[in-house]
């Protein structure tokens, strides 16, 4: 927020207390480029001639696509005058989000894999200005060096390796191209 302080932040929730939570902490921040909405993602309203920036995290693939989409659908003259980037955590259904952010026209910004309790996340930044295809495996998040991602390769390789049809087997094949840099 510090460092586009001409963009407008959305933080996007339908549960009252999280999003209450979200409010006690951005209120100490010295920025006011913020709003906090107890509303369906796409439901929020995006004024043209700003830069906007629209978080979503901890919903799975198939309703995260849905969102996107429908922030983009309703404001196309937004989208096509300002820049529109989102930052993507889905908690499941990952390849079926970077598809879809690719039929969306949305291009890849970063990538990074977030370890909490023992669980992984990829949180992904994508942006209607961006032209960097987002690919199916996040190629660019990977620390090969790392050895936490190299046990999330893992899992997803051990997850992959039992689906036994076509899409799961080319998933599979692009996570075992991840090579350990050790």
């Amino acid at each position: 927020m510090m460092e586009h302080p001409d963009s407008q932040v959305h933080f996007v929730d339908v549960v009252p207390h999280l999003i209450s939570q979200v409010q006690q902490r951005l209120n100490n921040q010295p920025l006011n480029n913020w709003a906090v909405h107890c509303i369906d993602a796409a439901a929020i309203n995006l004024v043209e001639n700003k830069n906007h920036l629209v978080i979503i995290a901890g919903v799975g693939g198939d309703l995260l696509i849905e969102m996107v989409a429908e922030i983009i659908g309703k404001h196309k003259d937004v989208k096509s005058s300002t820049r529109l980037d989102f930052i993507l955590c889905p908690v499941r259904q990952l390849h079926k989000v970077r598809n879809g952010l690719n039929t969306l026209k949305l291009g890849l910004v970063s990538e990074q894999i977030v370890e909490d309790n023992n669980l992984f996340y990829e949180v992904i930044q994508v942006s209607n200005q961006a032209t960097r295809t987002v690919s199916l495996v996040g190629e660019s998040m990977w620390d090969t060096s790392n050895p936490r991602h190299l046990a999330y390769r893992n899992t997803m390789i051990a997850h992959y390796e039992k689906q036994p049809n076509d899409d799961a087997k080319r998933l599979l094949s692009l996570y075992q191209e991840i090579k350990s840099s050790q």
